[in-house]
């Protein structure tokens, strides 16, 4: 293990940084997001730090549960902070403060030396943004590489719409992975991603970015039913576009089921079909080189 600045580093060359998006809502991008951060933190022993930033929360509200209430009351630091880059005066400083490695975001678990946090989101995240006069997309990965080059993996939960936060999203990962549902226009997203990155790439040129992946979120299985036509029609559909863009399908799907909501609380009590998770969880991290 190598050391960065007093903090000791579990990978010389700094964390694995993934952004999990599909322009196309209702994907499961915040579930998959979520569930990936615990079963690396509490599977494979990995030091995680998970980013939400989209503007609804979803990532926020499932790892935080009822402690999400509490932090929006009390004001604690989030995402906005980070593009802000500064902390606001506040009962304790009267003066606005900068942001650095000793400010304390919300820690879902620690266990010695490895831990999960959270930067959360707030519902007021995108007006902040627009309040701005010139948002600036490399703050987050600014923000990252500043004070958290000691952590194991990154998981960037993004919103289903391009915008700045995309861009951001992007200069902060190595790795994309793209969740999608199999159903009726299950792939209107792909060619808008596939755009975004190749604009992306094009303007930053020395940016290494690439696709680890899609993941089927099989929305259908239930009871042993996998689907059917329906499904057929639009896996046929995902592994066209999928080849033509280049990137790559896990073979292992999520399984439909009640228990996600559950396992992203931190509570694996009779998860059903859930717990099957692990099996394309595994796939992930061995893809990503974790």
């Amino acid at each position: 293990m190598g050391f960065d600045g007093g903090m000791e580093v579990a990978r010389p060359n700094g964390p694995v940084t993934v952004c999990v998006i599909n322009l196309k809502g209702g994907v499961g991008k915040s579930t998959i997001s979520a569930l990936l951060a615990r079963h690396g933190y509490s599977n494979r022993s990995l030091d995680v730090l998970a980013i939400d930033i989209d503007p609804q929360a979803n990532l926020s509200q499932g790892l935080m549960h009822r402690g999400y209430a509490a932090f929006l009351s009390q004001q604690r630091p989030s995402i906005v902070e980070v593009f802000n880059g500064y902390l606001p005066p506040s009962s304790s400083s009267a003066v606005p403060t900068p942001l650095s490695a000793a400010t304390q975001f919300e820690v879902i678990g620690s266990n010695g030396s490895r831990s999960l946090e959270l930067i959360p989101s707030r519902f007021d995240f995108s007006d902040n943004l627009l309040g701005a006069v010139r948002p600036d997309p490399r703050s987050l990965a600014r923000f990252l590489s500043a004070n958290y080059h000691h952590k194991d993996l990154i998981i960037i939960d993004c919103a289903p719409t391009e915008s700045v936060l995309t861009t951001a999203a992007y200069h902060a990962s190595s790795n994309v992975l793209v969740p999608v549902k199999p159903e009726f226009f299950a792939t209107i997203g792909f060619p808008l991603l596939q755009q975004s990155l190749s604009n992306f790439r094009n303007q930053n040129r020395g940016h290494n970015i690439s696709v680890a992946g899609v993941v089927i979120n099989n929305a259908f299985y239930h009871g042993g039913n996998d689907g059917g036509p329906e499904k057929a029609r639009a896996m046929d559909e995902i592994r066209t576009e999928s080849a033509k863009n280049g990137w790559p399908i896990y073979q292992r799907q999520m399984l439909h089921s009640r228990g996600y909501p559950k396992m992203m609380r931190g509570d694996n009590s009779y998860p059903g079909n859930a717990e099957l998770f692990s099996r394309f969880a595994n796939e992930f991290f061995s893809s990503v080189g974790l």
